[in-house]
């Protein structure tokens, strides 16, 4: 049975892809923010910072993921697709979503191969991150339920030799 999620969940899952959004382009942009200036909106200032914009416009995507992850991941759209066809449909809206939004806010330039190179590079390494972490949640939940279980049945058991 899934649990029913609430405002505050959601915003929990925007504000996480927010923050590490914003620290992985907080990083690029110390290591590469002075060479990508010229290229893209999101290094104008170099390695001095991400623009105020920028960061309103991640904002904005990490809603629109946020959203794409509502549509994809319960079965109130979308009732019958694996869990496999969900993730994929999920990273190719993605995928869609940021080629759109570079193309509003220039964040890289669409019509080179260099800038997709680089961002589906980004997108790929962030995406195994993801995965590796949500795969060891997971096994850290289902070993803390069976250890619950665990307890349990010891507990039963006891009741009924008593």
């Amino acid at each position: 049975m899934e649990e029913r999620k609430h405002l505050l969940d959601y915003l929990t899952q925007v504000f996480t892809i927010f923050g590490i959004t914003i620290l992985v382009i907080g990083i690029i942009c110390t290591l590469l923010g002075e060479a990508a200036a010229e290229e893209s909106t999101m290094f104008r200032l170099g390695s001095g910072g991400i623009p105020v914009e920028t960061v309103f416009q991640y904002l904005l995507t990490s809603i629109c993921v946020t959203a794409l992850r509502f549509v994809f991941f319960t079965d109130i759209l979308i009732k019958k697709m694996s869990v496999t066809g969900r993730t994929v449909g999920m990273l190719a809206a993605v995928i869609v979503l940021i080629g759109v939004f570079s193309c509003i806010f220039g964040w890289f330039p669409v019509d080179e191969a260099e800038g997709w190179i680089a961002f589906l590079l980004c997108f790929g390494i962030c995406f195994v991150i993801s995965a590796a972490v949500s795969a060891y949640r997971e096994r850290v939940e289902n070993r803390r339920l069976e250890d619950g279980l665990e307890k349990l049945k010891k507990k039963k058991d006891k009741g009924e030799t008593q």
